[in-house]
Order: C-alpha cells, then sequence, then structure tokens
C-alpha cells in the first residue's frame, strides 16, 4: 500500500477485476469506537446528537457513516475495537464517561430513549414490508395528521399501489414519511436524499427539520 501511488494500471491490467483500489481515510491509533475484524474497518469516535438540533454527517464512501448511525440508533453495540472479546455495557458507558454520551448510551441501555432508524438500504423495504402505502402508514402513523408529512413526500399519487412496486424513489420517499410519522426521541436517516431529485431532496430536508419542533 506505501508503494501505491494510485496511478491505476494494475486495476486495468489485470484480468477478472482481480484487483480494485478504494481510497479510505488514514489510519488511527486511539479512540477505536467499533472494530468488525481483523485487518476491517473500525470506526472512531463519534458524532454527538443534541435535543433540538438536526445533525448531518458527509462524507465519502468507507468512512463510517452508516457504522456510527446504526451505533447511535442502538441497532449496533460498540466494541471499542475489541471485536474478539467486546466488553459490556457497564464498560462502554464507562469509557464515555465525562462526554454527553455516557448520558446519550445510558438512555438507550435503559430504554428511556426512542430512536426512529430510516435504513439505508431502501430496495429492501419490499422484502421486510407488503401492503398499500396508505394502508402501510396508516398502521405506522402515531400523528394527528398525515396531510403534510403526504405533500412534503408527494405521496398522494402513490397511496394506492403496492410497495413491491414503487420505484428507487418512491421507496426512499416512502420510508422517509413512515419514520416521520412515529414518535421518538432521536430520529436518524440514513442516506435520505439518494433516488430522489433536488426538489424532493429539499421537501426532504424540510420534513426533517419539522421534527425538532
Amino acid at each position: 500500500e506505501e508503494l501505491c501511488i494510485g496511478c491505476g494500471i494494475c486495476v486495468r491490467q489485470c484480468p477478472f477485476d482481480a484487483i480494485s483500489i478504494i481510497n479510505l481515510p488514514s489510519n488511527l491509533d486511539k479512540d477505536t469506537t467499533h472494530r468488525y475484524g481483523l485487518n476491517s474497518f473500525k470506526l472512531h469516535r463519534l458524532p454527538i446528537p443534541r435535543q433540538g438540533q438536526v445533525l448531518g454527517l458527509v462524507g465519502s464512501n468507507g468512512t463510517g457513516k452508516t457504522t456510527a448511525l446504526k451505533v447511535l440508533a442502538g441497532n449496533l453495540k460498540p466494541n471499542l475495537g475489541r471485536y474478539s472479546t467486546p466488553p459490556d455495557w457497564q464498560e462502554i458507558i464507562k469509557y464515555f464517561r465525562g462526554s454527553e454520551l455516557q448520558s446519550y448510551f445510558t438512555k438507550i441501555l435503559e430504554e428511556n430513549l426512542k430512536t426512529v432508524f430510516k435504513r439505508q438500504d431502501v430496495d429492501r423495504i419490499p422484502q421486510l414490508v407488503q401492503g398499500l402505502v396508505h394502508n402501510v402508514l396508516q398502521r405506522t402513523d402515531e400523528l394527528s395528521d398525515q396531510s403534510e408529512i403526504y405533500e412534503l413526500f408527494d405521496l398522494s399519487n402513490v397511496q394506492d399501489r403496492q410497495i413491491s412496486d414503487l420505484s428507487g424513489g418512491e421507496l426512499q420517499r416512502f420510508t422517509c414519511a413512515m419514520a416521520c410519522m412515529q414518535k421518538g426521541d432521536i430520529y436518524i436517516f440514513d442516506e435520505p436524499s439518494s433516488y430522489l431529485d433536488i426538489k424532493q431532496r429539499l421537501k426532504a430536508a424540510v420534513a426533517i427539520r419539522n421534527l425538532i419542533q
């Protein structure tokens, strides 16, 4: 790796796509939050969500955005880099002692913090959820008014369609709407803008910001 200059010659000349080059961030030797295994991806540090604020993560592929969001959502237990002997929750909370994340993870552990998580791979939604769009949203809805959500995500024209018949952009809007219709203490959206055009992205941003009101 130290000798590679990124010219791409080996990738083009080697048959069967046997070599690929991916640019990853520089390796750090401290503050490891999670590691998947030996010589595999590891995440350093975590963003800190705060009440009443919208926090956005921006970065190239392989920087750990999805991993960080899964940890914050409580869907992935951070192993602090010890993938073979993972720590228990008490040790994890002790590791973050003195930071805002200590209180955050304590609330998750005690189930005093409800997280609503919008997953990244919306193309898998039809495998997990079946039915008509409006029926599923009605079952999910924990709010008093659906009309604003339908308008912001342009769902009125697809509400009578099966989820399995939705396109990528329609699935994205449906999944974001499903998250916005739930009551939660923290809302986490993993790549909410993929498959959306600029107008739809702006509307999605408005819907997400409205959640803090």
